[in-house]
């Protein structure tokens, strides 16, 4: 026996761990549109969204208004949800329906209903629960809340705290629901003159993947191996020694 014997060993410990599939391939992605990258889409609301609704210097009508202290987080509770049936009940118009307006409609629509009752009000809609996914190569993936209901590819990506090593900075991908349909856009943020020009608009619910480049898996099972490399090769030099 000889020091092959470490290499061989080597090989065995890096061959018989199973190489990852790549999440999303090039068959099922498409290039951004020129036209999509700059379209700024207002999130429409839909049922099961929490809103909160400032009316100003009208305090006790308003929930989880942003000019209190109680303002904009899940965590306080001072929201309303979107039920079923697209409505909001709400203090002095009652039941409403909002579902289908963008939140800039709603507040035009439901300073309309509280004319009625109310002298010239303003009105602020907040949605709390719009955010984008992120996954992959960054330092810190998660869920990312879209606090000012917009969003850009770069930004949410600064919010994950960059690409790692091991990202392929030309193999990022947005996974978006668009008429009942999934479309799978291919971003490549290689190079300085991309960055503006493939920078996309995020919207509510989208998934941004940072795949990992081929050689990740190699260098993580080499580096795991290592320290058996090691031993096998202090085994190896021992025997060596005992068969001469």
């Amino acid at each position: 026996m000889n020091y092959s014997l470490s290499f061989l060993f080597a090989v065995l410990l890096l061959s018989s761990c199973s190489t990852p599939t790549t999440l999303f391939s090039d068959s099922t992605s498409q290039p951004i549109p020129f036209s999509v990258v700059n379209e700024i889409k207002d999130p429409v609301l839909k049922p099961g969204d929490k809103i909160t609704i400032s009316i100003w210097g009208h305090e006790s009508l308003s929930i989880g208004s942003v000019n209190s202290v109680y303002n904009s987080n899940e965590e306080t509770g001072k929201w309303v949800v979107v039920d079923d049936d697209g409505r909001v009940n709400l203090p002095k118009i009652g039941r409403v329906t909002i579902a289908g307006y963008t939140s800039k409609e709603a507040n035009f629509f439901l300073e309309q209903q509280y004319i009625k009752h109310l002298k010239d009000p303003i009105i602020n809609i907040k949605v709390l629960n719009h955010y984008v996914t992120v996954l992959g190569e960054v330092n810190k993936p998660g869920k990312y809340k879209i606090d000012n209901e917009q969003i850009s590819l770069i930004e949410v990506l600064g919010e994950a705290e960059g690409l790692t090593d091991y990202a392929q900075a030309e193999g990022i991908r947005v996974i978006r629901e668009e008429n009942a349909k999934t479309i799978n856009y291919k971003v490549d943020l290689s190079n300085a003159d991309y960055l503006y020009k493939q920078n996309l608009a995020l919207q509510p619910n989208d998934v941004v993947y940072v795949i990992p480049k081929k050689g990740k898996e190699t260098g993580k099972k080499a580096a795991k191996a290592a320290p058996f490399v090691g031993i096998i090769t202090g085994i190896a030099v021992l025997i060596s020694v005992f068969i001469k």
